[in-house]
C-alpha cells in the first residue's frame, strides 16, 4: 500500500489524490498546443487546471486559437470532454463557442451540474437529468450528439447512453470565439481539471464513443480538436497519459487522530465512512508506520499503538471486527498475543504486529480509506446539491476540515466548530459542545445567520458520509434507509427508531374539511371502498343477515405530505393521536338498526399505501427524509364491524328459490356529501361457500345511481340448499301421497282399512304442512311449498271422496241384489219383467264398480303427472 503526496494548496480529499505530475502556471496570455511535443512525453495528453482554489472568477479561461468560421455552419454535431470537477459554483461551464457578430453565447455549450447537465445548441438549451450524479475529484468522460434530421439529441457519460431526447432546433450552429473553462458570469466558470474537448460536425458512433471513454482511442474534432492550441489565462497545466484517466484505482489514504477511547475511535472512522484497521501480516504493520513517520515526521502524538477495530467482548478468544461483526481468524497477532484473557478485549496495532490490550486505555485511531467519500451536510434547506456535498481534508495530525462543492466550509478555529461561507466570510452557525468533539452525525448548532426561515437559535444539522439510500444514526454511521421505523432497533445508539412520524400536516388542515382536488371544487372526492365479508349468518325467518366484515376506505388527501414510506404498507401507520387528527368519511348503513358508523376510531388500522416514488427530500431535515405526496398515496382505514342487515326475501320458489341481501351504505362528510364511490370499490367473501342453508355466490359492487354517487351496494347472492326440504318436506310428503293413492288398490270390500288409510295419510299431511309453514316467514302468498303441499292434501282428499263413492256404488248394487223378486209362473212360463224399484235402481247406476274405480285411478295419476311436470317447470 502506499500514499500520493500532493501539493499543501490542494489538501488529498477522501475521495482520492488528484494527479498533480508536471504540474505548472502558465503566464496568461501564452500558447499551447493539447499534446506535448516533447520526445519524453509523446504519448502524453496536456490537461488544463483552472481555480485550483475554488474561487469564482472570470479571469480563468482558455480560448481556442484554431480557425473557427461563422461561413462553417454545423448541423449535426458530437461534442466530448474530459473533466474532473473541484469545486461548483452556480454550473461549471465546460466549452462554448460565441457568435460575436450577434452577440450569441449560447451557441454551443456543455455545462455540468451534480446530478445534471446541459448542452445548449443554437441558443436552445436541454436539461439532461442523471441517475447517478457526478462526484468531484474524479475523471467523466462526457458527450453530447445531435441529428438535425431525427431531432434526437444523445448524452453519454464514461461512454454509456444516460439521457435522451427529441428536438427541433430549427437551425445550424455557426460561431467564430470558442472558450473553455468559463461563460458569461463568474458564476459559470469551471473549477476543475479539463481535457480532450473536441467537436465534430458528424455523428460518432455509440462504439467510437465508448473506445474514447474507456480510453482506448484519442480521436481529435475536426471543428473543434484539442491539440489545435490554446491561449491560457490564469490556467496551470500539466501532462498525463490517456491510461490515467481511466484507472479508477484509488490510493488507500489514511486519517490520524490523537489518543481517544476504543469506542470514540470507532465513532471517528465509522463516522467518516470507514473503519479502524486490521492487518494480516507484519509488512502491513511497517508500512502503517512508515506511512505515520512520513506523513507527520515531527509527531510524536502516537509513538507506540493505535487501534485495530478487532475485539473479543461477547466470547473470550473469539475476535470479531467491530465495523461488520465478521469472524476475524487471518489477522497477524504479535509473540504471545493475544494474552489478556478477559481483562483486555480490545485490539491494538504495534509495530510487530496485533496486542489485546484494555479497552478503557486511550490510544491513537487511524482511519483507512480505499473507496471515495462523499459527505452531505443535512439540514441547511440548501436546494443547490453543490452546497450540500462535502468533502473533507486533513491537512495536520487529528484535524479536519469539510468544504463543500459549493461556498461552504465546516472546520474548527479556537476549539469550536464554524458552520460557514467562505467566500463572504460569513459564520453561519456554531455547534455546541459535544463529546467526542467532532461535527460528524447530528448535532445541535447555534444559528448566527438565517436557515430555513430560523433565526437565532438552537437547530439540528447532519454532517454524514451516507448514501442517498441509507439512513445516517445519531452516532454518524450508516444503515439502509429501509431499516428506519420498522419497529426495531438497528442503529447502536437507537436513534433509527426515533422521530418516525409519518404524516406532515399543513398549518391551514382542519379535520372537519375533506379533501378536494385543486381546481375542481365543486367535483366530488373519490373513495375506494373495500368490504372484507368474513362470516355470514342468514335469518329467513327473520328476513335478516348478520354479518362479521371490515369496511376499507381510501382516498386522497393532497393537502398532506408523507414521510420516508415504507414499501410493506403495514409500517406506514401514524401515531394513534395523529390518525385521530386526520379527516375521514362518515358511513351510513341504511339498512341497519344503527345507521350511523364512524371508520375513525382508536380499533381502526389506518396505513398509507405506498403508489408513488418520493417528490423530493426535505432540505430542512436533519435526516435523510423522503417527502411523498398525499395526492399520489393514498390513506386507506380499515375497521372490524359486526351487524345485522335487514333483507327483502321473495319466497315464491321456496324451496327452490335464490335470494340476495344488499349492504347498502352512504358515505358522507359531516352532513353533507362531497364524495362519490370509486369505480374502484370491491369486496370479497372470506368465509365459508356453503352455509347451513344457502350456497353464497359472487358478491359484487353496486354503484348507487348517478344522482346519488355516495351510495354503494354490496350484493351478496345466495341459493338455497333445498336438500333438507328435499328430505324433511318433498319425499315424506309424496310418500304419503303414493300411500294414500294405493288405497284405491285396496279390496273393495274394506272401506274402513282405505278410508282409515287416506284420511291418516291426510293428517300427518296436514301436520307437516303446519311444521313447514311454522319454519317459514309469514307471507301473503304462496309458496311453491305450499302449492306442493296443499296439493298433496288435496289429492288426498279426492281419494277419500273417490273410497266414498266407490263404496256408495258398491251398497247400491248389494241393496240391488237384496230386492231383487224372483219371476213369476205364468201358463208354464217365467214372467221376465222388472219390478218397477228395480228399474229406478238401475236407472241411478249408470256407472258399475269397477269403472268408477278405474276412472279414480286414471283420474288421480294424470292429474298428478301434470302437476309434478308443471311444478319442475316452475322451480327450475
Amino acid at each position: 500500500m502506499s500514499m500520493e503526496l500532493v501539493r499543501p494548496s490542494l489538501p488529498a480529499p477522501l475521495h482520492g489524490s488528484m494527479c498533480t505530475a508536471g504540474l505548472s502556471q502558465v503566464i496568461p496570455g501564452q500558447t499551447w498546443s493539447g499534446r506535448d511535443s516533447s520526445p519524453v512525453s509523446v504519448e502524453a495528453i496536456r490537461v488544463m487546471r483552472f481555480q485550483e482554489d475554488g474561487m469564482k472568477t472570470l479571469d480563468s479561461r482558455a480560448v481556442y486559437q484554431g480557425a473557427v468560421k461563422r461561413s462553417r455552419e454545423v448541423n449535426d454535431f458530437t461534442f466530448c470532454a474530459r473533466f474532473n470537477i473541484f469545486y461548483l459554483h452556480t454550473r461549471g461551464t465546460l466549452f462554448f463557442l460565441l457568435d460575436s457578430e450577434e452577440e450569441r453565447y449560447w451557441m454551443l455549450r456543455g455545462e455540468v451540474w451534480v446530478d445534471k447537465v446541459r448542452v445548449a445548441i443554437s441558443h436552445t438549451w436541454h436539461f439532461m437529468p442523471l441517475e447517478e450524479q457526478l462526484w468531484a475529484f474524479r475523471w467523466y468522460h462526457m458527450c453530447f450528439t445531435h441529428n438535425h434530421v431525427t431531432h434526437h439529441i444523445r448524452t453519454f457519460i464514461d461512454g454509456v447512453l444516460v439521457q435522451h431526447a427529441y428536438y427541433d432546433v430549427g437551425r445550424p450552429v455557426i460561431g467564430d470565439y470558442a472558450a473553455v473553462g468559463n461563460g458569461q458570469t463568474a458564476d459559470e466558470s469551471y473549477s476543475g481539471d479539463l481535457s480532450q474537448i473536441n467537436v465534430w460536425d458528424t455523428i460518432l458512433s455509440d462504439d467510437e464513443i465508448r473506445q474514447m471513454a474507456r480510453c482506448r482511442s484519442d480521436p481529435k474534432g475536426n471543428y473543434i480538436s484539442w491539440e489545435a492550441g490554446w491561449t491560457l489565462y490564469n490556467v496551470s497545466t500539466y501532462d498525463m497519459s490517456l491510461s490515467d484517466f481511466c484507472s479508477r484505482e484509488v490510493d488507500i489514504l489514511y486519517f490520524w487522530f490523537p489518543r481517544a477511547l476504543e469506542l470514540t475511535a470507532q465513532y471517528i472512522c465509522e463516522a467518516l465512512g470507514t473503519h479502524l484497521p486490521t492487518v494480516t501480516n507484519l509488512q502491513e504493520v511497517r508500512h502503517l508506520y512508515n506511512i505515520l513517520d512520513e506523513t507527520w515526521p515531527e509527531s510524536e502524538k502516537c509513538p507506540r499503538y493505535y487501534w485495530s477495530d478487532l475485539n473479543d467482548k461477547q466470547e473470550e478468544n473469539v475476535w470479531v471486527s467491530s465495523y461488520d461483526g465478521r469472524v476475524d481468524n487471518v489477522s497477524y497477532w504479535s509473540p504471545d498475543e493475544p494474552n489478556g484473557f478477559r481483562y483486555e478485549n480490545c485490539a491494538a496495532v504495534r509495530q510487530d504486529g496485533l496486542i489485546d490490550d484494555d479497552c478503557a486505555w486511550p490510544m491513537c485511531a487511524l482511519c483507512t480509506f480505499t473507496k471515495p467519500q462523499r459527505f452531505s451536510f443535512l439540514g441547511t434547506c440548501e436546494k443547490e446539491l453543490r452546497n450540500v456535498y462535502f468533502v473533507a481534508y486533513q491537512e495536520d495530525f487529528g484535524e479536519l476540515t469539510f468544504k463543500s462543492y459549493g461556498v461552504y466550509h465546516i472546520r474548527k478555529e479556537n476549539g469550536t466548530w464554524l458552520y460557514i461561507d467562505n467566500v463572504e466570510n460569513v459564520t453561519i452557525a456554531t455547534m455546541e459542545p459535544f463529546e467526542p468533539d467532532y461535527p460528524m452525525g447530528r448535532r445541535v448548532w447555534t444559528l448566527e445567520s438565517e436557515v430555513c426561515g430560523q433565526k437565532e437559535g438552537p437547530r439540528r444539522f447532519l454532517l454524514t458520509p451516507c448514501e442517498t439510500f441509507q439512513f445516517t444514526c445519531d452516532d454518524g454511521t450508516c444503515i439502509p434507509l429501509k431499516y428506519r421505523c420498522d419497529l426495531k432497533y438497528d442503529c447502536r445508539d437507537q436513534s433509527d427508531e426515533l422521530e418516525c412520524e409519518l404524516i406532515a400536516f399543513p398549518e391551514d388542515y382542519h379535520k372537519h374539511l375533506p379533501p378536494r382536488k385543486p381546481g375542481k371544487e365543486e367535483g366530488f372526492l373519490p373513495v375506494v371502498i373495500k368490504v372484507i365479508i368474513k362470516s355470514i349468518d342468514i335469518q329467513t325467518v327473520m328476513m335478516s343477515m348478520q354479518l362479521s366484515y371490515e369496511i376499507e376506505m381510501s382516498w386522497y388527501d393532497n393537502r398532506l405530505e408523507f414521510r420516508n414510506l415504507k414499501v410493506n404498507d403495514s409500517l406506514n401507520s401514524p401515531l394513534v393521536a395523529r390518525m385521530m387528527e386526520l379527516w375521514s368519511p362518515l358511513v351510513k348503513l341504511l339498512n341497519t338498526d344503527t345507521i350511523d358508523k364512524i371508520l375513525l376510531a382508536e380499533d381502526a388500522t389506518t396505513v398509507v399505501k405506498r403508489l408513488e416514488e418520493a417528490v423530493r427530500r426535505d432540505e430542512g431535515a436533519a435526516a435523510e427524509v423522503d417527502i411523498y405526496s398525499g395526492g399520489g398515496n393514498p390513506i386507506s382505514v380499515s375497521r372490524k364491524y359486526s351487524t345485522v342487515y335487514t333483507c327483502n326475501f321473495d319466497l315464491t320458489l321456496y324451496p327452490f328459490d335464490d335470494q340476495h341481501c344488499d349492504i347498502h351504505m352512504q358515505i358522507v362528510s359531516g352532513q353533507v356529501s362531497f364524495l362519490e364511490a370509486s369505480p374502484n370499490s370491491s369486496v370479497v367473501y372470506l368465509g365459508s361457500r356453503v352455509l347451513s342453508e344457502y350456497e353464497i355466490g359472487d358478491v359484487k359492487v353496486l354503484l348507487g345511481a348517478p344522482k346519488i354517487p355516495s351510495e354503494i351496494r354490496v350484493r351478496i347472492p345466495m341459493a338455497r340448499l333445498y336438500g333438507n326440504a328435499i328430505l324433511t318436506i318433498y319425499i315424506p310428503s309424496l310418500i304419503l301421497l303414493i300411500i294414500s293413492y294405493l288405497t284405491l288398490f285396496f279390496r273393495k270390500s274394506i272401506f274402513e282399512v282405505r278410508v282409515m288409510s287416506a284420511l291418516t295419510a291426510l293428517l300427518v299431511l296436514a301436520t307437516l304442512f303446519a311444521q313447514a309453514s311454522s319454519s317459514l316467514p309469514t307471507t301473503s302468498y304462496f309458496k311453491m311449498v305450499d302449492i306442493w303441499l296443499l296439493f298433496c292434501v288435496g289429492i288426498t282428499f279426492l281419494v277419500i271422496i273417490f273410497h266414498i263413492l266407490i263404496d256408495n256404488r258398491l251398497y247400491q248394487d248389494e241393496m240391488v241384489k237384496s230386492l231383487t223378486v224372483r219371476p213369476k209362473s205364468i201358463g208354464g212360463f217365467l214372467e221376465d219383467k222388472p219390478q218397477p224399484i228395480l228399474l229406478r235402481l238401475k236407472c241411478r247406476m249408470s256407472m258399475s264398480v269397477e269403472q268408477l274405480e278405474l276412472t279414480a285411478k286414471l283420474t288421480l295419476f294424470v292429474f298428478c303427472a301434470v302437476f309434478m311436470v308443471v311444478y319442475a317447470i316452475l322451480i327450475f
